[in-house]
Order: structure tokens, then sequence, then C-alpha cells
């Protein structure tokens, strides 16, 4: 008897699933990033910035120039980052595409402070999106 090979979206989801209880399949492209994005480097990342400068703006958008990456901006006072995640494809990581020093230095569609981020870092989709 041959046994079926589970995807790597199935593993992930089985491995992140027994952690937090989450139906990916339920989640829409920007909640999924947003479950992408705190399971990763980047979202630990986030978690020792909040520690030393506090609770971040959260943006989750589209990232511009393509179809399916999702783009993550977190801001504080003194300084900003952008990641893209692609919420179809777990085997590509979650990587950092810019950072800057002045909240002016973005475009005002990353200015869109849709998401919220808890004293841990753990960033969440505002609900209606």
């Amino acid at each position: 008897m041959r046994t079926r090979h589970r995807t790597p979206r199935e593993r992930l989801g089985g491995l992140l699933r027994r952690r937090e209880h989450v139906d990916l399949g339920a989640l829409g492209p920007h909640e999924l990033a947003a479950f992408r994005f705190n399971h990763s480097e980047a979202g630990r990342t986030v978690a020792g910035l909040t520690r030393t400068l506090g609770v971040p703006k959260v943006s989750v958008g589209s990232r511009g120039g393509s179809a399916t990456e999702v783009r993550v901006t977190c801001a504080w006072e003194l300084t900003w980052h952008q990641w893209a995640v692609d919420p179809g494809d777990e085997s590509r990581p979650v990587v950092e595409i810019a950072e800057g020093r002045r909240l002016a230095e973005l475009d005002p569609a990353a200015r869109q402070w849709n998401a919220t981020a808890g004293p841990d870092g753990r960033i969440a989709v505002a609900s209606g999106r």
C-alpha cells in the first residue's frame, strides 16, 4: 500500500494547528499572512523590538508588483520595517523587503494601520478584512 505524501502546506498546517488550533483553510490571504508572519523569524524580530520600543503600528496589505505576496509593515516612532509573505507558499520564507527611520518614507498604502500588535509582538489583522 502506498502512502500519500503531504504537501508542505499540509505539514505546516498540521504543526501549527496542533499548537494553536487554527483552521488555515478558513483564513483569508491577509490573515494567513499574519499567521505565517507570527511564526517566523520576522515575528520574533518584532517581538524583540516591541519589548524595546513599545507596540508598533501595523499595516497588512497586498504587495505592489506581486499577485500573491502580502506586505507587512511594522512602524515605531524611531524605525519601520517591511516584510513580504506569500500566504499560498509555506516553503517560501518571510523576507524583509525594506526598512527606514521616518514614517514619511512609507507609501500611503503602507500607512493604512489596519492591523494590531500585542505586547508580545504578535500581529492580527483587524476584523472586516
